[in-house]
């Protein structure tokens, strides 16, 4: 190229010269080049010149236009990782309103005089308006005493309703004392005082946007106190007695009667860090009595002298493997 430029002085010649000379190759590597390039020697200097900077500038726009693609790219980039980053704050511990760690339990005021109690392992978020007061549960389970809001009574202004959001839809208080726990795939409700109405499928506030049809209270499932009930998305799936078992945990006892093992066992490690296990052989076996959840070594050893088992460390002699119940 810079011979044929025209800018190439007698040294570079000869440099050219004596480079094909030294060795056959780089005469056949020249001849190859000048044979690509012979098509175009007939080009006037003059038009090789404007040809030479319209391809530079043309080089000079593919290059402005990748450097604004990359921009663009890295701004999409910095979104995206802002928008997934936003989206895992949301639903992660950092954004609960309230939270208890494993083995806690802690107890709420709310602003209206309503008292929560959060059990092990739970997260709440809390939302109230003037249209409504609403608890979402994120995991775990909460006991719930709604309050008389201000005003009520006045007959001008109706208190907002009392909700609790799950997973498979809203529980409405009735004025009403009662527990609230979500379960894989499902909703327990254990009514102590007054009623409730069950609204499966209705999201609102922290979800879809519930129909009328949905959150009218005459046509919603009522439980009334010592009633408890499981639901999912598409209705109730049962209906039962309350047991004491329902709000006994909120006072830091496991209400067993005639439990399965495998149940009891599945309760009391909520309240553990480490894992709890049930070897199958005893899974089936039956259990009663009452026993702390804030002492869960004490429940273990009177659970060895209550039923033919043993509770042994479940790998080796690992603390970190938790404890497994198996039979003697």
């Amino acid at each position: 190229m810079q011979l044929a430029s025209g800018e190439a002085t007698d040294a570079d010649r000869q440099r050219w010269q004596a480079w094909r000379a030294a060795d056959p190759r780089h005469e056949a590597a020249w001849q190859r080049a000048q044979a690509v390039t012979a098509p175009f020697a007939h080009i006037p200097p003059a038009q090789t010149g404007v040809s030479v900077a319209a391809l530079e500038k043309q080089q000079g726009r593919r290059a402005a236009r990748r450097q604004a693609l990359k921009s663009l790219g890295g701004l999409a980039g910095l979104f995206c990782a802002g928008w997934f980053g936003w989206q895992g704050w949301r639903s992660s511990d950092a954004s609960a309103d309230a939270l208890t760690a494993v083995g806690e339990q802690r107890d709420l005021l709310l602003a209206d005089g309503s008292q929560l109690r959060l059990d092990t392992d739970t997260a709440i978020d809390v939302a109230f308006s003037a249209s409504e007061r609403l608890i979402h549960l994120r995991r775990g389970r909460v006991l719930i005493t709604t309050a008389k809001p201000k005003g009520e009574g006045d007959g001008d202004q109706p208190p907002p309703p009392f909700w609790v959001e799950t997973a498979e839809g809203r529980v409405r208080a009735l004025g009403t004392r009662f527990a609230v726990r979500q379960d894989a795939g499902s909703t327990h409700v254990a009514v102590m005082e007054a009623r409730v109405a069950i609204h499966a499928g209705a999201l609102g506030h922290f979800g879809f946007a519930p129909t009328a049809e949905a959150v009218a209270t005459d046509d919603a499932p009522i439980l009334a106190a010592g009633e408890a009930a499981h639901f999912n998305r598409l209705g109730l799936l049962g209906r039962s007695a309350a047991r004491s078992a329902d709000s006994a945990w909120a006072r830091g006892m496991l209400v067993a009667d005639d439990l399965p093992l495998a149940d009891f066992v599945a309760e009391l490690a909520r309240y553990r860090t480490s894992p709890l296990l049930c070897d199958p052989a005893v899974r089936a076996l039956r259990i009663s009595g009452t026993y702390p959840l804030t002492d869960t070594d004490k429940a273990l050893a009177a659970l060895a002298r209550a039923l033919p088992v043993r509770v042994v460390p479940a790998r080796g002699n690992d603390p970190a493997g938790g404890l497994a119940i198996r039979p003697l």
